[in-house]
């Protein structure tokens, strides 16, 4: 089968492999989209200080169920799944306390491990979510970033009939400016400076669209998203949180990235920030939505290209051709 290697940063290539049958408790799935997002930017630029190498990236995926291992009673050949790559250790303090996502130990398939830039992965049963076969792979392969991102609304107060601020309107941030209007923000507000990306802001239904904050009729915001992880939009987003207000970052900003903050501020507003880190209980919820129909995937993803043309799918990310580009079968 073919899988894309990432042999060192920027060394990247397609090489066939032996897939391996699946084990008590795994499944094998036949992967059909995968998505690719800033984390798979960083680890070819050997900016993400997790990531191992030689490894096989794919941590946003979907497919379908093509065999399963002994004592699996939970999925069926043939069934739609989404794949949550996070593999905690279940041992360590942080995972004692539930909160699996920050594990100290935690791996994740396409990132520590081999994941779904391949035709076939065999992962843990329990790292996978089913999905109606009525929800087309365009959609499903949005649902990693689906679930941090309502994980992320998870850590601060609700946006309901309040204002929010996104920054960034590529995947993470047009889902985050429908996760806000789905939980009742009365005004959603989004910055990019992508034109091309504001007019699919606008579509989704956003109340403004605009290439700086300054453009805005409103000044300050209950809850403002960063969702680029370049510090100059953080600085500003920042700058941008009104009494009482939240800032939440999801981006993925560079290791060595800096931002100034007025610890005036923080105290005479009340401001709360909050870093969000992948997921956390957040996949069911993420399934319902993709079963509702409520990600309009048609304005995010785009025709996929194919796994060996995996190398120019990561250059189109990069140039923010689309909000998704992704992997895969049409």
């Amino acid at each position: 089968m073919k899988s894309v290697r990432f042999e060192a940063p920027g060394d990247i290539g397609v090489v066939d492999e032996h897939s391996r049958d699946p084990g008590e408790g795994e499944v094998a799935v036949r992967i059909d989209r995968i998505g690719i997002c800033a984390t798979d930017l960083h680890m070819m630029h050997g900016t993400f200080p997790t990531a191992r190498y030689p490894v096989t990236p794919g941590h946003e995926a979907t497919g379908v169920v093509a065999e399963i291992g002994a004592g699996v009673q939970s999925l069926t050949a043939g069934t739609r799944v989404i794949l949550d790559p996070g593999l905690p250790c279940h041992d360590c303090r942080q995972c004692r306390r539930g909160t699996f996502n920050l594990c100290t130990r935690r791996r994740a398939f396409g990132v520590t491990e081999d994941g779904a830039a391949t035709e076939q992965l065999v992962v843990p049963a329990q790292n996978l979510y089913a999905v109606s076969s009525e929800v087309p792979a365009g959609a499903a392969v949005l649902g990693e970033p689906l679930a941090c991102v309502i994980h992320a609304f998870d850590l601060v107060p609700s946006p309901a009939a309040g204002s929010v601020l996104v920054y960034g309107a590529g995947t993470v941030g047009l889902l985050a400016a429908v996760v806000a209007r789905r939980l009742g923000a009365a005004d959603v507000s989004i910055i990019d400076l992508n034109t091309t990306r504001l007019d699919r802001a606008q579509e989704i239904g956003v109340d403004a669209a605009q290439t700086a904050a300054d453009r805005l009729a409103e000044e300050r915001f209950d809850i403002v998203v960063d969702a680029t992880g370049a510090a100059p939009a953080i600085s500003d987003g920042l700058g941008r949180v009104g009494r009482g207000g939240s800032f939440l970052q999801i981006g993925v900003a560079r290791p060595d990235a800096l931002v100034s903050i007025s610890p005036y501020e923080l105290f005479a507003r009340e401001m709360r920030v909050a870093g969000s880190m992948t997921t956390r209980f957040s996949f069911p919820p993420a399934v319902a939505m993709l079963e509702e129909g409520a990600i309009p995937h048609h304005l995010i993803t785009g025709t996929p290209f194919s796994l060996d043309q995996y190398a120019e799918a990561l250059a189109a990310a990069e140039r923010g051709d689309q909000p998704k580009v992704t992997v895969g079968s049409a």
